[in-house]
């Protein structure tokens, strides 16, 4: 039997989001300035708070400033932002709207962290589910002032919406507590976990039912027992189990169903804190004061400083506009240039850099290409004579001789010829030729016939040869034999 191909099921389909849909708010929690190191432990704690929907690993140090925040605040989502500040007075607490604003600056007069109210408790409750939904906001006495206006709005966007009709109970796990109090003119911070237990059951059935593994029944003579043996309620509900007893519109488990009583407790996780709003900004902790407690303006102080503030922005956006026009024109300039350089490569006119040698080349080569008038100069200068008056220059006969040279250029050294040849010796040589082309020469040659090919620079200028010889005779070395040679004069 053949196998079949096993085909891999898509699992990790994505959800389908949709556009019009908004967002759900997203914050950063960080600490600032030179003292706000020590609100560390409160930073870890209001992120517990703000879960899911905040980064909870995010790493701050004194050289990040605020704009590095914003600048990556945009590309994921972030919305909110909570900075800690503390100076050597008291501690602050900033909730700002990305990326221009408002920003509502509260002082914070005490706080209380989760593990100093966990202590407290007898048995607390934290599950891990708790964290995976965002909690609840409930606000209590925000109404009339304006700055309280402001608070509302930035607490109410920290947190998602509801939406009444598709919310589930069970994700419904954790409420924050706001709440004014108009003789202290504080806010109340409170953060507490909600869970449900089933009304109107023994403690044994509730206990059974909230237990994942079945309790030891080895003491017990019959099952009965384990449903008859306590009474309904608990000693600890007192007198506020029914007030606190509701009728579930869905089911939340563990014996919480839809159309049953059940009672919610409230516990309390932490943090606490005491508020006092201290000052309201438009912008993003900068721009128009809107609202200071300890500083109270006139109206024409206000527009002074509205002025102020148009004028600094315009002064801004000019210093900017003039940035992008410099940056527009290098950009021009250097495609400008690109594209000369690479119309001048294709056109064969781009001129490669000379090389240190090329311009001593070039000078030899031009003085190599001297005229005879510049050659009877330096003949004159050197020799004192001039040229017509030397045998063998150039447009004189040629002197007749048996042996003699051939060749043009000045003499670099002297030569003495001999039966066979022989190479001469670097040095000035006794004889000057001046240039041109001819026989003869003024060394003496006896008993043989010498001759001589010579090279060298055109017409004039010392000259290389070599010589040979291969007669018979003798020359003015006294030797007497026959070969050939070359020579240097």
């Amino acid at each position: 039997m053949a196998k079949t191909r096993r085909r891999k099921k898509r699992v990790h389909v994505p959800e389908y989001i949709d556009p019009a849909k908004k967002s759900d708010p997203k914050t950063f929690v960080f600490w600032r300035g030179k003292h706000g190191r020590i609100m560390k432990s409160l930073e870890g704690d209001l992120r517990r708070v703000m879960q899911p929907n905040t980064a909870e690993n995010l790493r701050e140090s004194n050289r990040n400033h605020l704009r590095d925040f914003v600048d990556i605040a945009g590309p994921l989502g972030v919305s909110h932002f909570l900075i800690l500040t503390a100076t050597e007075y008291a501690a602050y607490l900033r909730l700002a709207k990305t990326p221009r604003g408002p920003t509502l600056t509260m002082q914070i007069h005490e706080y209380s962290l989760m593990k100093d109210v966990t202590a407290t408790l007898l048995r607390p409750r934290q599950p891990d589910s708790m964290w995976k939904a965002p909690p609840l906001v409930v606000m209590n006495n925000f109404a009339g002032r304006p700055e309280l206006k402001l608070a509302t709005a930035l607490f109410q966007n920290l947190f998602p919406a509801i939406d009444v009709q598709t919310a589930k109970l069970s994700t419904c796990q954790r409420v924050v507590l706001l709440s004014f109090d108009k003789d202290t003119e504080r806010i109340s911070f409170r953060h507490y976990g909600i869970s449900a237990a089933p009304s109107g059951v023994t403690k044994s059935v509730k206990s059974l039912v909230n237990r994942r593994q079945l309790p030891n029944m080895g003491a017990l003579g019959d099952v009965s027992e384990l449903l008859t043996k306590s009474g309904y309620g608990s000693e600890s509900e007192g007198e506020e189990a029914a007030e606190a007893r509701v009728a579930l519109a869905q089911d939340m488990g563990r014996g919480n169903l839809a159309s049953r009583q059940s009672r919610v407790r409230l516990q309390e996780i932490g943090p606490r804190m005491e508020l006092q709003v201290v000052k309201a900004e438009e912008g993003l902790c900068a721009g128009r004061v809107l609202y200071h407690s300890h500083v109270h303006k006139s109206a024409e102080e206000d527009a002074q400083q509205q002025e102020e503030i148009v004028e600094k922005e315009r002064l801004k956006s000019e210093r900017r506009r003039e940035q992008a026009e410099n940056v527009a024109k290098k950009q021009a300039l250097k495609k400008r240039k690109v594209a000369m350089d690479q119309g001048g490569e294709a056109a064969g006119d781009k001129k490669k850099p000379r090389m240190w040698w090329e311009d001593e080349l070039d000078g030899q080569r031009v003085s190599a290409r001297d005229g005879p008038e510049e050659d009877a100069a330096y003949f004159r200068e050197e020799v004192g004579q001039e040229p017509e008056d030397m045998p063998g220059a150039y447009g004189r006969p040629r002197p007749e001789g048996r042996g003699g040279s051939r060749g043009r250029g000045r003499s670099r050294g002297d030569s003495s010829p001999g039966r066979g040849g022989a190479r001469g010796s670097r040095g000035r040589s006794e004889s000057a030729f001046k240039s041109g082309r001819g026989r003869g020469s003024d060394q003496e040659q006896r008993g043989g016939r010498g001759g001589g090919r010579f090279r060298g620079a055109p017409r004039g200028g010392g000259f290389r040869g070599g010589g040979r010889g291969g007669s018979r005779g003798r020359g003015d070395s006294g030797r007497r034999g026959r070969g050939r040679g070359r020579g240097r004069s």
